[in-house]
């Protein structure tokens, strides 16, 4: 496994105490915590708290990006525990300090196309009348979605569409200028998640939920040549 590299952004987008990322950081910055691996992957820790210790369960994924399972002795109660200060601190502990992450919870984009010949559902072959396609107001959507990561990946990297689940509630004629918006709703390690929505003009004529993942471009494009036909 990779070490351990979980960004601010990944632990805020999961089930957490309100506010306790920001908490998890200041008990982390005062010091005291102590951990040890137990297997490849599975960290315990003794987190202080109120003079004495919380103890913390962490299993990073494979990549170590992102949290698998965690446990806290404050959340032992919770069917599906959230993310406390204490899992926080002990998380950092192991990795040795805040990862920087250029991703933005809550960023958004937008992008605009003006329904033509090569983006009607006659053209594309999703239909037969001369009117803005789905497949298309998806590809906008996607392109929105890819704006939203300008600036934010390292070089060599680049991001692929995994999921996309949306409705195309009216249709669009010839000529009619359409903008589909993206926003970065949670931050998964690798995965990113994004609620998408498209207008013509200031009426919605679609939207949904969208997820990319950030892939090292050499890397996937060499697994993508070598897949057997």
């Amino acid at each position: 496994m990779s070490k351990p590299a979980v960004s601010l952004a990944t632990l805020e987008s999961h089930n957490h105490i309100v506010d306790d990322i920001g908490r998890g950081v200041k008990v982390y910055n005062q010091g005291g915590v102590q951990w040890e691996e137990w297997e490849p992957g599975l960290y315990l820790a003794r987190v202080p708290h109120k003079g004495g210790f919380k103890t913390v369960k962490i299993v990073f994924t494979r990549d170590g990006q992102d949290l698998k399972e965690h446990f806290c002795d404050c959340t032992w109660r919770y069917k599906d525990p959230p993310v406390c200060r204490h899992v926080v601190a002990a998380a950092l502990a192991i990795q040795g300090g805040v990862v920087e992450s250029k991703i933005e919870l809550g960023k958004t984009a937008a992008v605009s196309a003006v329904v033509g010949e090569s983006n009607i559902a006659s053209f594309i072959g999703s239909g037969s009348l001369p009117v803005f396609a789905t497949p298309s107001m998806i590809a906008l959507m996607e392109k929105a979605a890819c704006a939203c990561l300008e600036g934010a990946l390292e070089p060599g990297q680049t991001s692929v569409g995994s999921r996309i689940d949306v409705e195309h509630s009216a249709a669009s004629p010839a000529g009619a200028e359409i903008t589909a918006t993206a926003k970065i709703v949670a931050v998964f390690g690798r995965r990113i998640e994004y609620t998408v929505a498209a207008f013509e003009g200031d009426k919605q004529i679609g939207g949904g939920k969208h997820t990319r993942s950030i892939v090292e471009e050499a890397r996937f494009m060499e697994k993508t040549r070598t897949k057997k036909v």
